[in-house]
Protein backbone atom coordinates (compact mmCIF):
# COMPACT_ATOMS: atom_id res chain seq x y z
CA UNK A 1 0.00 0.00 0.00
CA UNK A 2 1.28 3.42 -1.02
CA UNK A 3 0.43 6.16 1.50
CA UNK A 4 0.66 9.63 -0.05
CA UNK A 5 -0.69 13.10 0.61
CA UNK A 6 -1.94 13.48 -2.96
CA UNK A 7 -2.63 11.25 -5.93
CA UNK A 8 -4.45 11.18 -9.26
CA UNK A 9 -6.15 13.26 -10.52
CA UNK A 10 -3.62 15.64 -8.99
CA UNK A 11 -0.99 16.08 -11.68
CA UNK A 12 2.65 15.93 -10.57
CA UNK A 13 5.82 13.90 -10.92
CA UNK A 14 5.40 12.02 -7.65
CA UNK A 15 1.74 11.32 -8.25
CA UNK A 16 2.49 10.07 -11.76
CA UNK A 17 5.32 7.90 -10.48
CA UNK A 18 3.14 6.12 -7.92
CA UNK A 19 0.31 5.65 -10.40
CA UNK A 20 2.55 4.02 -13.00
CA UNK A 21 4.58 2.02 -10.47
CA UNK A 22 1.51 0.63 -8.68
CA UNK A 23 -0.15 -0.21 -12.00
CA UNK A 24 2.87 -2.12 -13.24
CA UNK A 25 3.41 -3.89 -9.93
CA UNK A 26 -0.21 -5.07 -9.98
CA UNK A 27 0.19 -6.30 -13.55
CA UNK A 28 3.33 -8.20 -12.48
CA UNK A 29 1.47 -10.05 -9.72
CA UNK A 30 2.08 -7.74 -6.77
CA UNK A 31 -1.38 -6.37 -5.88
CA UNK A 32 -1.09 -2.69 -4.99
CA UNK A 33 -3.30 -0.04 -3.44
CA UNK A 34 -3.04 3.67 -2.75
CA UNK A 35 -4.25 5.52 0.35
CA UNK A 36 -4.49 9.27 -0.11
CA UNK A 37 -6.57 12.37 0.60
CA UNK A 38 -9.90 13.10 -1.06
CA UNK A 39 -8.98 16.69 -1.89
CA UNK A 40 -12.10 17.18 -4.03
CA UNK A 41 -15.37 15.87 -2.58
CA UNK A 42 -16.43 14.91 -6.12
CA UNK A 43 -13.66 12.31 -6.31
CA UNK A 44 -14.53 8.70 -5.49
CA UNK A 45 -13.74 7.56 -1.96
CA UNK A 46 -13.00 4.03 -3.16
CA UNK A 47 -12.31 3.11 -6.78
CA UNK A 48 -10.08 0.94 -8.94
CA UNK A 49 -7.77 2.53 -11.52
CA UNK A 50 -5.83 0.28 -13.89
CA UNK A 51 -6.07 -2.63 -11.48
CA UNK A 52 -5.03 -0.55 -8.45
CA UNK A 53 -7.45 0.15 -5.60
CA UNK A 54 -7.44 3.83 -4.59
CA UNK A 55 -8.80 4.79 -1.16
CA UNK A 56 -9.37 8.48 -0.40
CA UNK A 57 -9.99 9.86 3.08
CA UNK A 58 -11.20 13.20 4.46
CA UNK A 59 -10.86 16.09 4.62
CA UNK A 60 -11.68 17.68 1.28
CA UNK A 61 -10.34 21.08 0.34
CA UNK A 62 -7.13 22.63 -0.87
CA UNK A 63 -4.41 24.10 1.27
CA UNK A 64 -1.85 22.79 3.74
CA UNK A 65 -4.22 22.30 6.66
CA UNK A 66 -5.77 19.23 5.02
CA UNK A 67 -2.42 17.43 5.00
CA UNK A 68 -2.39 17.41 8.78
CA UNK A 69 -6.11 16.83 9.21
CA UNK A 70 -5.88 13.66 7.13
CA UNK A 71 -3.68 11.88 9.69
CA UNK A 72 -6.57 10.63 11.85
CA UNK A 73 -8.60 9.28 8.91
CA UNK A 74 -5.43 7.69 7.51
CA UNK A 75 -4.74 5.80 10.74
CA UNK A 76 -8.33 4.59 10.85
CA UNK A 77 -8.13 3.44 7.22
CA UNK A 78 -4.86 1.58 7.79
CA UNK A 79 -6.41 -0.30 10.68
CA UNK A 80 -9.53 -1.05 8.66
CA UNK A 81 -7.49 -2.29 5.68
CA UNK A 82 -4.87 -4.14 7.74
CA UNK A 83 -5.55 -7.48 6.05
CA UNK A 84 -5.28 -5.96 2.56
CA UNK A 85 -1.55 -5.15 2.55
CA UNK A 86 1.80 -6.49 3.74
CA UNK A 87 4.17 -3.57 3.05
CA UNK A 88 3.41 0.11 3.65
CA UNK A 89 5.28 2.63 1.47
CA UNK A 90 5.05 6.16 2.89
CA UNK A 91 5.71 8.86 0.30
CA UNK A 92 6.83 11.98 2.13
CA UNK A 93 8.14 12.03 5.71
CA UNK A 94 7.10 15.53 6.76
CA UNK A 95 3.49 14.80 7.72
CA UNK A 96 2.86 11.09 7.24
CA UNK A 97 6.29 9.67 8.14
CA UNK A 98 5.86 9.15 11.88
CA UNK A 99 2.12 8.29 11.81
CA UNK A 100 2.69 5.82 8.97
CA UNK A 101 5.64 4.20 10.71
CA UNK A 102 3.77 3.93 14.01
CA UNK A 103 0.71 2.41 12.32
CA UNK A 104 2.80 -0.11 10.40
CA UNK A 105 4.59 -1.19 13.56
CA UNK A 106 1.30 -1.54 15.47
CA UNK A 107 -0.12 -3.67 12.66
CA UNK A 108 3.01 -5.80 12.26
CA UNK A 109 3.69 -4.56 8.73
CA UNK A 110 6.96 -3.79 6.97
CA UNK A 111 7.40 -0.11 6.15
CA UNK A 112 9.49 1.81 3.63
CA UNK A 113 9.92 5.59 3.76
CA UNK A 114 10.40 7.60 0.58
CA UNK A 115 10.92 11.38 0.87
CA UNK A 116 9.26 13.38 -1.87
CA UNK A 117 11.73 16.27 -1.52
CA UNK A 118 15.38 16.67 -0.72
CA UNK A 119 15.85 18.35 2.65
CA UNK A 120 13.22 16.28 4.48
CA UNK A 121 15.79 14.40 6.55
CA UNK A 122 18.09 17.40 7.09
CA UNK A 123 15.27 19.79 7.95
CA UNK A 124 16.15 22.29 5.23
CA UNK A 125 12.82 21.78 3.48
CA UNK A 126 10.94 23.30 6.43
CA UNK A 127 12.55 26.73 6.16
CA UNK A 128 13.84 26.97 2.59
CA UNK A 129 12.28 29.81 0.63
CA UNK A 130 10.76 31.43 3.73
CA UNK A 131 11.81 34.30 6.03
CA UNK A 132 12.65 31.62 8.61
CA UNK A 133 15.62 30.41 6.56
CA UNK A 134 18.13 32.04 8.93
CA UNK A 135 20.85 30.42 11.00
CA UNK A 136 19.14 30.40 14.40
CA UNK A 137 15.85 29.01 13.19
CA UNK A 138 17.55 26.50 10.91
CA UNK A 139 19.61 25.18 13.81
CA UNK A 140 16.52 24.78 16.00
CA UNK A 141 14.58 23.07 13.23
CA UNK A 142 17.56 20.85 12.47
CA UNK A 143 17.76 19.76 16.11
CA UNK A 144 14.04 18.90 16.19
CA UNK A 145 14.30 16.99 12.91
CA UNK A 146 17.31 15.06 14.22
CA UNK A 147 15.21 13.90 17.20
CA UNK A 148 12.41 12.86 14.86
CA UNK A 149 14.90 10.98 12.70
CA UNK A 150 15.86 8.83 15.69
CA UNK A 151 12.34 7.42 15.48
CA UNK A 152 12.16 7.25 11.69
CA UNK A 153 15.35 5.15 11.61
CA UNK A 154 13.24 2.22 12.80
CA UNK A 155 11.73 1.86 9.29
CA UNK A 156 12.68 -1.28 7.37
CA UNK A 157 13.82 0.52 4.21
CA UNK A 158 14.56 4.03 3.00
CA UNK A 159 14.01 4.69 -0.69
CA UNK A 160 16.10 7.51 -2.18
CA UNK A 161 15.26 8.79 -5.64
CA UNK A 162 18.56 10.67 -5.85
CA UNK A 163 22.10 10.56 -4.50
CA UNK A 164 21.42 13.74 -2.52
CA UNK A 165 18.59 12.06 -0.61
CA UNK A 166 20.67 8.92 -0.08
CA UNK A 167 23.35 11.14 1.47
CA UNK A 168 20.74 12.70 3.77
CA UNK A 169 19.74 9.24 4.97
CA UNK A 170 23.34 8.42 5.77
CA UNK A 171 23.84 11.72 7.59
CA UNK A 172 20.72 10.98 9.64
CA UNK A 173 22.28 7.72 10.84
CA UNK A 174 20.41 5.28 8.61
CA UNK A 175 22.50 2.17 7.99
CA UNK A 176 23.61 1.57 4.39
CA UNK A 177 21.88 -1.82 4.38
CA UNK A 178 18.53 -0.03 4.69
CA UNK A 179 19.09 2.54 1.92
CA UNK A 180 17.85 1.74 -1.58
CA UNK A 181 18.78 4.19 -4.36
CA UNK A 182 15.80 3.83 -6.69
CA UNK A 183 15.29 6.77 -9.06
CA UNK A 184 11.99 7.17 -10.85
CA UNK A 185 11.73 5.51 -14.23
CA UNK A 186 9.88 6.49 -17.41
CA UNK A 187 8.44 4.56 -20.32
CA UNK A 188 11.26 4.96 -22.83
CA UNK A 189 9.01 3.59 -25.57
CA UNK A 190 6.43 6.33 -25.10
CA UNK A 191 9.05 8.99 -24.41
CA UNK A 192 11.36 8.64 -27.40
CA UNK A 193 13.08 10.95 -29.88
CA UNK A 194 11.04 12.18 -32.82
CA UNK A 195 12.16 11.96 -36.42
CA UNK A 196 12.31 15.23 -38.33
CA UNK A 197 9.02 14.40 -40.07
CA UNK A 198 7.36 13.57 -36.74
CA UNK A 199 8.64 16.77 -35.18
CA UNK A 200 7.26 18.88 -38.05
CA UNK A 201 3.87 17.16 -37.83
CA UNK A 202 3.72 17.61 -34.06
CA UNK A 203 4.62 21.28 -34.31
CA UNK A 204 1.91 21.86 -36.89
CA UNK A 205 -0.64 20.20 -34.62
CA UNK A 206 0.52 22.22 -31.60
CA UNK A 207 0.48 25.49 -33.53
CA UNK A 208 4.23 26.04 -33.42
CA UNK A 209 5.40 27.83 -36.55
CA UNK A 210 8.60 26.92 -38.37
CA UNK A 211 11.51 27.64 -38.19
CA UNK A 212 10.88 28.09 -34.49
CA UNK A 213 13.45 26.97 -31.90
CA UNK A 214 11.34 25.68 -29.01
CA UNK A 215 12.49 25.87 -25.39
CA UNK A 216 10.14 23.82 -23.21
CA UNK A 217 9.32 23.39 -19.53
CA UNK A 218 6.85 20.77 -18.29
CA UNK A 219 5.52 20.49 -14.75
CA UNK A 220 3.45 22.32 -12.20
CA UNK A 221 3.70 26.11 -12.18
CA UNK A 222 4.66 26.57 -8.56
CA UNK A 223 6.89 28.81 -6.49
CA UNK A 224 10.35 27.28 -6.14
CA UNK A 225 10.37 25.89 -9.68
CA UNK A 226 12.45 28.82 -10.90
CA UNK A 227 9.87 29.81 -13.51
CA UNK A 228 10.14 33.53 -12.88
CA UNK A 229 13.86 33.25 -13.67
CA UNK A 230 12.99 31.23 -16.78
CA UNK A 231 10.78 33.99 -18.19
CA UNK A 232 13.34 36.69 -17.38
CA UNK A 233 16.13 34.68 -19.01
CA UNK A 234 13.97 33.99 -22.06
CA UNK A 235 13.32 37.73 -22.42
CA UNK A 236 17.08 38.24 -22.64
CA UNK A 237 17.43 35.48 -25.23
CA UNK A 238 14.41 36.42 -27.34
CA UNK A 239 15.75 39.92 -28.00
CA UNK A 240 18.66 38.47 -29.97
CA UNK A 241 17.15 35.27 -31.38
CA UNK A 242 13.93 35.87 -33.35
CA UNK A 243 13.30 32.13 -33.79
CA UNK A 244 13.21 31.37 -30.04
CA UNK A 245 9.85 30.34 -28.58
CA UNK A 246 9.07 29.40 -24.97
CA UNK A 247 6.51 26.66 -24.31
CA UNK A 248 5.35 26.28 -20.70
CA UNK A 249 3.45 23.01 -20.33
CA UNK A 250 1.47 22.67 -17.11
CA UNK A 251 -0.71 24.54 -14.68
CA UNK A 252 -0.72 25.93 -11.16
CA UNK A 253 -4.49 26.00 -10.89
CA UNK A 254 -5.76 25.10 -7.44
CA UNK A 255 -2.25 24.90 -5.98
CA UNK A 256 -1.35 26.91 -2.86
CA UNK A 257 2.04 27.92 -4.29
CA UNK A 258 0.85 28.62 -7.85
CA UNK A 259 2.72 31.31 -9.79
CA UNK A 260 0.78 30.88 -13.03
CA UNK A 261 -0.90 34.30 -12.92
CA UNK A 262 2.43 35.94 -12.08
CA UNK A 263 4.12 34.22 -15.04
CA UNK A 264 1.39 35.27 -17.45
CA UNK A 265 1.67 38.85 -16.19
CA UNK A 266 5.45 38.78 -16.53
CA UNK A 267 5.18 37.50 -20.11
CA UNK A 268 2.80 40.37 -20.96
CA UNK A 269 5.04 42.97 -19.32
CA UNK A 270 8.08 41.72 -21.25
CA UNK A 271 6.19 41.79 -24.55
CA UNK A 272 6.60 38.04 -25.03
CA UNK A 273 2.99 36.97 -25.63
CA UNK A 274 3.61 36.12 -29.31
CA UNK A 275 6.83 34.33 -28.40
CA UNK A 276 5.40 32.17 -25.60
CA UNK A 277 2.79 29.44 -25.21
CA UNK A 278 0.99 28.44 -22.01
CA UNK A 279 -0.67 25.09 -22.64
CA UNK A 280 -2.48 24.68 -19.32
CA UNK A 281 -2.82 21.23 -17.81
CA UNK A 282 -1.67 18.42 -20.10
CA UNK A 283 -2.04 14.82 -18.94
CA UNK A 284 0.37 13.38 -21.51
CA UNK A 285 3.36 15.57 -22.36
CA UNK A 286 5.26 13.26 -24.73
CA UNK A 287 4.13 15.03 -27.90
CA UNK A 288 5.08 18.45 -26.52
CA UNK A 289 8.55 17.20 -25.63
CA UNK A 290 9.05 15.46 -28.97
CA UNK A 291 8.17 18.72 -30.74
CA UNK A 292 10.82 20.67 -28.81
CA UNK A 293 14.48 21.55 -29.29
CA UNK A 294 15.68 22.18 -25.72
CA UNK A 295 14.25 21.34 -22.30
CA UNK A 296 14.67 23.88 -19.50
CA UNK A 297 14.27 22.85 -15.85
CA UNK A 298 15.21 25.79 -13.58
CA UNK A 299 13.77 24.34 -10.34
CA UNK A 300 15.56 25.72 -7.29
CA UNK A 301 14.74 22.83 -4.94
CA UNK A 302 14.14 19.48 -6.65
CA UNK A 303 14.38 15.90 -5.43
CA UNK A 304 14.87 14.46 -8.92
CA UNK A 305 12.51 15.75 -11.61
CA UNK A 306 10.42 13.19 -13.51
CA UNK A 307 9.78 15.83 -16.18
CA UNK A 308 13.52 16.08 -16.75
CA UNK A 309 13.83 12.31 -17.15
CA UNK A 310 10.96 12.29 -19.66
CA UNK A 311 12.71 15.01 -21.67
CA UNK A 312 15.97 13.06 -21.60
CA UNK A 313 14.21 9.95 -22.88
CA UNK A 314 12.89 12.07 -25.77
CA UNK A 315 16.48 12.92 -26.68
CA UNK A 316 16.33 16.57 -25.64
CA UNK A 317 19.40 18.41 -24.39
CA UNK A 318 18.48 19.95 -21.05
CA UNK A 319 19.40 23.03 -19.07
CA UNK A 320 18.89 22.62 -15.33
CA UNK A 321 19.72 24.20 -12.01
CA UNK A 322 22.60 22.60 -10.14
CA UNK A 323 20.57 21.29 -7.20
CA UNK A 324 19.12 18.12 -5.66
CA UNK A 325 18.65 15.20 -8.02
CA UNK A 326 18.88 17.29 -11.19
CA UNK A 327 22.61 16.60 -11.22
CA UNK A 328 21.82 12.86 -11.35
CA UNK A 329 20.08 13.33 -14.69
CA UNK A 330 22.02 16.09 -16.49
CA UNK A 331 25.62 15.33 -17.32
CA UNK A 332 27.04 18.85 -17.46
CA UNK A 333 28.57 19.40 -20.88
CA UNK A 334 27.49 15.91 -21.96
CA UNK A 335 23.71 15.69 -22.02
CA UNK A 336 23.02 19.30 -21.12
CA UNK A 337 24.15 22.29 -19.11
CA UNK A 338 23.88 23.18 -15.42
CA UNK A 339 23.64 26.67 -13.93
CA UNK A 340 23.45 28.05 -10.40
CA UNK A 341 19.86 28.15 -9.08
CA UNK A 342 18.31 31.57 -9.63
CA UNK A 343 21.16 32.79 -11.90
CA UNK A 344 19.17 34.50 -14.67
CA UNK A 345 22.19 35.60 -16.78
CA UNK A 346 23.71 32.12 -16.45
CA UNK A 347 20.46 30.51 -17.59
CA UNK A 348 20.18 32.93 -20.53
CA UNK A 349 23.77 32.20 -21.56
CA UNK A 350 23.11 28.45 -21.54
CA UNK A 351 19.95 28.90 -23.61
CA UNK A 352 21.74 31.08 -26.17
CA UNK A 353 24.59 28.60 -26.46
CA UNK A 354 22.36 25.63 -27.24
CA UNK A 355 20.01 27.49 -29.57
CA UNK A 356 22.98 28.69 -31.63
CA UNK A 357 24.56 25.24 -32.08
CA UNK A 358 22.38 22.54 -33.68
CA UNK A 359 25.22 20.00 -33.76
CA UNK A 360 25.79 20.42 -30.03
CA UNK A 361 22.08 20.02 -29.39
CA UNK A 362 22.01 16.82 -31.40
CA UNK A 363 25.09 15.40 -29.65
CA UNK A 364 23.75 16.23 -26.19
CA UNK A 365 20.34 14.87 -27.08
CA UNK A 366 21.83 11.51 -28.04
CA UNK A 367 23.70 11.38 -24.73
CA UNK A 368 20.53 12.31 -22.83
CA UNK A 369 18.71 9.39 -24.43
CA UNK A 370 21.56 7.04 -23.50
CA UNK A 371 21.39 8.16 -19.86
CA UNK A 372 17.62 7.67 -19.74
CA UNK A 373 17.91 4.15 -21.13
CA UNK A 374 20.77 3.23 -18.83
CA UNK A 375 19.58 4.74 -15.52
CA UNK A 376 15.88 5.57 -15.73
CA UNK A 377 14.09 2.90 -17.73
CA UNK A 378 10.71 2.16 -16.17
CA UNK A 379 10.84 -1.62 -16.61
CA UNK A 380 14.14 -1.79 -14.75
CA UNK A 381 12.84 0.54 -12.03
CA UNK A 382 9.71 -1.56 -11.48
CA UNK A 383 11.79 -4.75 -11.26
CA UNK A 384 14.00 -3.21 -8.58
CA UNK A 385 11.01 -1.95 -6.59
CA UNK A 386 9.38 -5.38 -6.82
CA UNK A 387 12.57 -7.03 -5.54
CA UNK A 388 12.71 -4.61 -2.60
CA UNK A 389 9.08 -5.18 -1.63
CA UNK A 390 9.41 -8.96 -1.87
CA UNK A 391 12.49 -8.79 0.36
CA UNK A 392 10.63 -6.68 2.92
CA UNK A 393 7.69 -9.07 2.93
CA UNK A 394 9.78 -12.23 2.96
Amino acid sequence: MFLTESFHPVLGGGEGHIRELSRRLAAAGLPSSVLTRRIDAAWAADETLDGVRVLRVAPAGRGRRGKYAMVGPVLAALHRERRAFDVLVVRGTRVLGLPGLAAARALGKAVALQPELNGEMSGEVYTWGTPLHVRGVRRAVGAAVACRNLLLRDADAFVAMSRAIAAEFSAAGVGPEKIALLPHGVDTGCFRPASEAERCALRARLGLAEPTLVLTYTGRLLRGKGLEALVEAFAMVASGEPRAHLMIVGSGEGQTLSVESELRRLVRERGLESRSTFTGRVDGVADHLRASDVFVFPSEFEALGLSLIEASACGLPAIGARTGGIVDVIEDGGSGLLFAPGDVPGLAEAMRGLLADPERRARMGRRAREIALDRFDLDDSVSRYAALFRELHG
